[in-house]
């Protein structure tokens, strides 16, 4: 006899499409978001620069550096270093790279700014519609640079004039020129993730409208540590699995040193310039460091995994 309970076959067979989680990163950085919107809503004022900017370098220095501390294992995994020996050499070009890249940022700030904006523009657009073109995620990233500098023309002036001088200045107009396009690279930017990825979609949405209404340091720490750094550090643990002592340890020792330097730096030379001009200044220029040889490391890796799969195919 037949069960007349038991469905038939053909709806057995089918599977309840699971629904898609909402990555944490986008929870994060979306209620602080609106939580800043609203702020601005209500006419409640920012913190005064030198405060945003001391935020800044705590903030960014607590949450931003922890997830390029990975680029060790992240080299590991692309077969950059096997052994203690090959540890040290990797340590050591990685410092090298960080040290010519502020070298070459005080000698030439200016076509160093204009190198680290158009490099971060490609590293933080491959945030969203990773699986793209590079062309679409330069286009995210760069009006998610530029955004900022149409809204508040004179805040970005003034942030680029203390980083490479008058030159700055001429950089930041360039940028508030450009802001119609970069806000029309941002929605063509989350249409195409809409589709595949909503909830890219709503943090390209939330960000062009937080870089629109808020102060420039506002929006850059926001974006920076609750989405960019969050969703890189969350990853990299997800990557290392079954390492999670050693790679917490690595991230805390990676993180502490750089901050260190950072405080021995601000205690010795200090009270020979604005303090709040000098954080600004180590900051963005360590920034610009750190993220050339962390894009070196992790398109190094992208490459590798792409051969690896060419390979198994």
């Amino acid at each position: 006899m037949t069960d007349q309970t038991t469905p038939p076959r053909s709806e057995a067979a089918r599977v309840t499409p699971r629904r898609r989680r909402v990555p944490a990163e986008t929870v994060v950085f979306s209620s602080l978001a609106l939580v800043i919107l609203a702020v601005v809503g209500l006419g409640i004022p920012m913190p005064s620069p030198t405060v945003q900017i001391v935020l800044l370098g705590i903030l960014a220095g607590v949450l931003g550096l922890p997830h390029g501390a990975l680029d060790p294992l992240i080299a590991r995994r692309a077969g950059l270093w096997r052994t203690p020996l090959g540890f040290a050499g990797f340590n050591a070009v990685y410092i090298l790279v960080v040290v010519g890249v502020v070298l070459l940022w005080l000698v030439a700030p200016v076509l160093s700014l204009v190198a680290f904006l158009l490099v971060s523009a490609l590293h933080f657009g491959s945030d969203w519609n990773a699986d793209r073109s590079v062309g679409l995620r330069f286009l995210a990233g760069f009006g998610l640079l530029t955004v900022p500098a149409l809204s508040h023309p004179d805040q970005v002036r003034a942030i680029y004039v203390v980083l490479s001088g008058d030159g700055g200045a001429v950089v930041a107009s360039v940028q508030e020129w450009l802001g119609p396009i970069a806000v029309a690279g941002l929605m063509i930017a989350a249409l195409v993730a809409l589709r595949h990825r909503p909830s890219e979609s709503v943090e390209i949405v939330l960000a062009t409208v937080l870089g629109l209404a808020t102060e420039p340091l506002v929006f850059f720490v926001l974006y920076f540590c609750a989405l960019h750094s969050f969703r890189h550090l969350k990853g990299g643990f997800q990557e290392e699995r079954g390492g999670g002592r050693q790679t917490a340890l690595l991230v805390v020792v990676y993180t502490v040193v750089p901050l260190l330097a950072v405080a021995v730096f601000l205690v010795a030379f200090g009270p020979g310039g604005v303090l709040s001009e000098q954080i600004l200044q180590l900051v963005f220029i360590g920034l610009a460091g750190l993220t050339v040889p962390h894009m070196m490391v992790v398109t190094y890796e992208i490459r590798q995994r792409r051969a690896a799969g060419a390979v198994l195919l």
